[in-house]
């Protein structure tokens, strides 16, 4: 058995050896095997089948073999017979399963070949014919009851099938039951006209398979190659792999092009020390309930630090339960170049990534495995509105993930803008309440102007504007000068320095840049200098003020003296001086003010132009779902998907209702909302810059009063929401919610399995809620045909995964104080005695079903 389950491998079913007359070695005796062997291996051929014409010799097989094995090369034994059809013959490989014909000593084979050949001399000519035509051969090798299989040899050439006999003769040897169960390949078709010629004369399709028929050792695997999908080195893994030859015969090497676990080893808990290997296809967990199936698989998803949406809790709590405290998981990953990671994580810690140095890097579990999905038990169970888009995004959302950041950009400006104009909203109401104010001032200064005060006091006031004036200026350049430093201070001198950086083929282009970054830099050294000016005399300033308010204070005595000489007891100078001032200062903040205001259109502007450009973003992003929609739609026939923009009307609704609760909307009202508005921030805009005129139309002014109060204490959260797009799954041409439970579930599953851009797919019992011919028809012919792009690792209770699905590693766990598992492959005789055990209640039930499905089978014919 393969470490990692079933391998893709070279095999060459047509293999010469020294002891065939054709072949020719002039090496020494004793280096023949050691020579032959290395060059299977130098050919990278893993399976090897020795087909001597007419001929098999027991001690070179047994001697190739024990020298193949330590290559780690399987060696089977076969014969190219000379078969009596047609002209020349026909040359037919007869590969024999060793366990039935070399076994205790006794050699069965030549046994055969002697009867075969029984008054013929000379049988070791390749042109040299047995006693039997095909249909003879077949039956005097189904007397024998042993186990073989038989592919034709250079079909297309001198003794070939094809050249030998014709179309008719074909056609009716296809007709033969021994024929159609023992001929499982045809060796060397180079006629790609000859496929669908041979597929007519049989009635059935037929594995085309490759050997090198070499006559020297310099010839082996020569040619075209072949290779073969297995789970162990054994006749009949091989022999399985020609019956099932679509999913497991390629005449291309197999390339893995994504990544994928390649095994989980845990520390402490109750999976101490324990090590599971997983293919790069399809592993499928089996046990009885409790054996510790979804422990390995949640332990997976904590390590990847994938969410678990649904049952929370409990696969948190289930985590900890299995590894324990202080316990560790470690994951072999190998991404899509064949590099090694490991990710380990402690209970309760965070997760780390280290390179085959053991040394830790900066990555994300993505950069390795391409957006792992993870599927617990429950997750796929369609039971809550918007689950469908809530789905899409999980599997597409990393694709989106640069457009989802470019909606928070706007969001932010939005917010920053809707702010700005909430703030310039009451300064209408301020400057109408300054004006007032300087209104009354002015009106109590007309007195004191009446009575000539005003002209007494004019030097004093005077100076005191003058002061007003300069501590504003002052304050104002402050402000500014402060600003300046700050983004002055602000800058990274070091992005400008290239002092490190070598380009390879463009050093010219950078030498330029290097005297461009200096000029820029020197521009912000001269920056730095004027702000040193600016300060100086902003200092300047400040002496100036302080000047002035030494010669006011200088001036003390004479305004002091004036405001004696004012005969007026109704009336009191340091008022009128108050008075003035205070006017002076309001001027000034009604003009800032109105400056202000100046800015509401602008304003208005730059928060249009956000919600544009996040519509437009949205949109994007809108796009990208309906071009992988398109993509599942394409895939297959039984689901049909459909999305609309901001169309998941009843999230919004309720929404809504969640959002202003307390204003008193009704639910109608809040449908009404939900029809005339795309989202929130729709609304929000419709009462910030247009006067709730829309919202108008629906509610009633203390209503709308209420959710101008709501959006101004809320307006940041709000506009941060998203009307979610509508998605509508139909199945076979119906609404999904239309379908039963266990329809709905199949439909949910063919969505996730369609996917093309997910590395790994984690699924824990995928059949609940399915019927088996669901499973059958629709899930496991999707898996089989996805699983050479995509990892899945899935819990499950239902044999015909495993067995119809092919699962290249089975892993059987049960549970005895700790979770013990038992890996294998669907090639395994292990591995079919646990299946059988765990998931058709033993071989006793297995046997009486099997003879009752062969007794409806007859009856049905009959």
């Amino acid at each position: 058995m393969f470490n990692n389950g079933c391998e893709w491998i070279r095999c060459d079913f047509h293999l010469h050896t020294r002891k065939d007359k054709e072949f020719k070695y002039t090496g020494k005796d004793n280096s023949f095997i050691n020579e032959y062997v290395n060059k299977l291996e130098n050919e990278n051929i893993s399976i090897g089948v020795i087909t001597n014409h007419n001929k098999f010799d027991l001690q070179e097989y047994k001697a190739l073999k024990k020298s193949a094995n330590k290559k780690d090369i399987f060696i089977l034994p076969g014969v190219e017979l000379s078969v009596k059809d047609g002209k020349n013959g026909v040359h037919t490989l007869i590969v024999f399963n060793p366990e039935d014909w070399i076994i205790n000593g006794e050699n069965h084979i030549e046994s055969f070949l002697t009867s075969a050949f029984q008054g013929i001399n000379n049988r070791e000519n390749e042109n040299t014919c047995c006693n039997f035509d095909l249909n003879t051969l077949l039956v005097e090798l189904e007397k024998l009851n042993k186990d073989y299989f038989i592919v034709f040899a250079h079909i297309e050439q001198r003794s070939g099938l094809l050249e030998e006999c014709g179309g008719g003769i074909l056609t009716s040897l296809a007709q033969n039951y021994e024929f159609k169960k023992r001929v499982l390949g045809l060796q060397k078709l180079r006629t790609l006209d000859n496929v669908e010629k041979i597929k007519n004369w049989f009635g059935y399709e037929i594995a085309f398979v490759e050997g090198s028929d070499p006559k020297k050792i310099d010839e082996i695997g020569k040619g075209k190659s072949c290779y073969v999908k297995i789970g162990e080195y054994s006749f009949n893994s091989l022999k399985f792999a020609l019956q099932d030859y679509k999913n497991r015969i390629s005449s291309k090497e197999i390339k893995i092009n994504h990544g994928y676990i390649n095994s989980i080893a845990f520390k402490g808990g109750k999976l101490d020390s324990v090590r599971i290997p997983f293919s790069n296809g399809l592993n499928t967990l089996i046990g009885i309930r409790g054996s510790g199936k979804s422990s390995i698989l949640e332990s997976i998803r904590y390590a990847l630090d994938l969410d678990a949406n649904i049952d929370k809790d409990y696969k948190e709590n289930l985590v900890k339960n299995t590894l324990g405290s202080g316990g560790e998981i470690s994951l072999d990953l190998i991404d899509k170049f064949g590099k090694h990671y490991e990710v380990r994580r402690l209970m309760n810690e965070q997760s780390s990534i280290l390179d085959d140095n053991g040394n830790e890097v900066g990555i994300f579990i993505n950069s390795v495995i391409n957006n792992p999905l993870y599927f617990g038990q429950k997750d796929l169970s369609f039971t809550q509105s918007g689950y469908a888009f809530d789905l899409l995004q999980k599997l597409v959302g990393k694709k989106i993930k640069n457009q989802l950041g470019s909606v928070d950009n706007y969001v932010l400006k939005l917010d920053d803008s809707i702010r700005k104009l909430l703030q310039l909203s009451s300064i209408p109401e301020k400057i109408e309440e300054l004006n007032i104010t300087k209104q009354d001032l002015e009106h109590k200064l007309k007195i004191f102007q009446e009575k000539g005060i005003a002209e007494k006091l004019k030097k004093q006031t005077s100076y005191n504007k003058d002061y007003n004036k300069i501590d504003h200026l002052v304050k104002q350049v402050n402000e500014v000068y402060l600003n300046i430093q700050e983004v002055h201070y602000g800058i990274d001198r070091n992005i400008f320095i290239l002092s490190d950086y070598k380009s390879e083929f463009n050093n010219n282009l950078f030498v330029s840049i290097k005297d461009i970054l200096k000029k820029i830099l020197d521009a912000i050294d001269k920056i730095s200098d004027e702000i040193e000016v600016i300060s100086k005399n902003e200092n300047s300033l400040k002496l100036y003020k302080e000047q002035f308010d030494q010669e006011i204070k200088s001036l003390k005595e004479e305004f002091a003296s004036i405001k004696r000489d004012i005969q007026d007891e109704t009336l009191d100078p340091d008022s009128y001086v108050k008075y003035t001032s205070e006017i002076d200062k309001l001027k000034q903040e009604i003009d800032e003010l109105n400056s202000k205001n100046n800015s509401r259109e602008s304003l208005i502007l730059e928060i249009k132009k956000s919600i544009r450009e996040r519509n437009e973003v949205l949109l994007s992003i809108f796009n990208k779902y309906e071009e992988e929609i398109k993509k599942i739609n394409d895939s297959q026939n039984e689901l049909k998907i459909k999305i609309k923009f901001k169309g998941n009307k009843d999230k919004f609704k309720n929404d809504i209702k969640d959002k202003f609760r307390g204003t008193g909307i009704t639910e109608a009202k809040a449908k009404a909302i939900a029809d005339e508005f795309s989202d929130f921030v729709s609304i929000v805009s419709d009462c910030i810059i247009y006067d709730a005129k829309k919202l108008s139309s629906i509610l009633t002014d203390n209503e709308i009063s209420k959710i101008r109060d709501k959006i101004n204490d809320n307006y940041s959260e709000l506009i941060g929401e998203v009307c979610a797009d509508l998605v509508e799954i139909y199945y076979h041409d119906k609404l999904l919610e239309q379908h039963s439970i266990g329809q709905r579930a199949s439909a949910l599953i063919l969505f996730v399995l369609t996917q093309e851009d997910n590395d790994l797919i984690i699924i824990d019992q995928p059949e609940d809620d399915l019927d088996n011919q669901i499973i059958y028809d629709e899930v496991i012919s999707t898996i089989k045909r996805k699983k050479s792009d995509i990892q899945f690792i899935f819990a499950t209770h239902n044999a015909n995964i495993p067995v119809l699905g092919d699962a290249e590693c089975v892993i059987s766990t049960q549970y005895d104080e700790k979770i013990i598992a038992d890996i294998g492959n669907i090639d395994c005789k292990n591995t079919h005695k646990k299946i059988v055990d765990i998931m058709e209640g033993g071989s006793e039930a297995f046997e009486k079903r099997k003879l009752i499905y062969t007794n409806w089978n007859y009856n049905s014919k009959s």
